[in-house]
């Protein structure tokens, strides 16, 4: 069910003054939130919106003028949302971690958020009829890009400020148009493009800000090759380690850890099952711990 956010004064034609109206708001953004979805927001007339809600439209009319105002106030609500997360997610100490789980961490906080249909439609909409939006403008977006070239430079202080706009503004243009395709997918095809996604977006700032170059601008030193590769014999010597499960050990030595989708792009051929059993027997040598849940598992060395 859409989690609604209480109404704010501007948003209405009329402010409840008692719970039972306030209720009455929320079943309507809600009714709102599943014919907007079903039909799309222009077919969608204010009729249907009383009809799901099982009220009459007279009732939805003291609060809502027209099917607009409902709109803005899901619209008010994604946009509250995201002045709340974004400073969270976009701090120099959030990129401080690997890329990897940089980009996961941000892509997976949003695909959680997208679950709900409110955000997905208001996100929709804007990129359907950006006429409609009264929270949101390309102004958003540009401030996104400058905060995320001035993070990008924190992980690449010689990369110029022209580029890493450049970098910043692609980045989330990618996002954004893929992020559109996901949400009008299916649920099994939306989760299918989220990982493409993921692997597009790294693949793409690794180049530019990746953790080899992230290694020359941080205090702490990086484990030297030699001692890896080391580590990674005697292990394989000791366990029988296959060249996956090398590969493995060796990026959490360099890294600090490991998930499956990483370890995907480290060996693209060989399924994810098979990448997941050599995981499992990495984990069952006591050589590495999970924690997380299930294709979003993080490897570590044990502690």
């Amino acid at each position: 069910m859409t989690q609604i956010v209480s109404t704010h004064d501007s948003d209405l034609r009329r402010q409840p003054q008692q719970q039972r109206s306030q209720v009455r708001i929320e079943q309507i953004l809600q009714a709102a939130t599943e014919v907007f979805w079903e039909k799309g927001y222009d077919a969608t007339t204010t009729h249907d919106i009383a009809e799901r809600a099982q009220t009459a439209v007279g009732n939805l009319y003291r609060f809502f003028p027209n099917k607009l105002a409902i709109f803005h106030v899901l619209e008010r609500d994604h946009k509250a949302y995201l002045d709340r997360v974004m400073p969270q997610l976009m701090t120099p100490q959030a990129f401080q971690a690997p890329l990897a789980i940089v980009i996961r961490k941000i892509l997976q906080t949003y695909e959680s958020y997208f679950e709900d249909l409110a955000p997905r439609i208001v996100y929709i909409q804007y990129f359907l009829t950006p006429n409609i939006c009264a929270y949101f403008d390309d102004s958003f977006d540009q401030a996104t890009i400058s905060g995320f070239a001035e993070l990008l430079r924190s992980r690449n202080p010689t990369l110029p400020l022209a580029q890493r706009q450049l970098i910043s503004q692609v980045f989330l243009r990618t996002y954004q148009a893929l992020l559109l395709v996901a949400l009008r997918s299916d649920d099994a095809q939306r989760e299918q493009l989220y990982r493409e996604i993921e692997v597009v977006l790294i693949n793409y700032l690794d180049p530019y800000v990746g953790d080899a170059i992230w290694s020359k601008f941080v205090d702490r030193p990086s484990p030297k090759p030699e001692a890896i590769q080391a580590q990674v014999e005697t292990l394989t010597q000791q366990h029988q380690l296959n060249l996956r499960q090398q590969v493995a050990i060796a990026h959490v030595l360099n890294h600090g850890s490991l998930t499956i989708q990483t370890l995907e792009m480290l060996c693209p051929k060989p399924s994810r099952r098979t990448l997941q059993r050599d995981l499992k027997q990495l984990v069952a040598k006591q050589i590495l711990v999970s924690e997380g849940e299930t294709n979003k598992l993080i490897y570590r060395l044990p502690p």
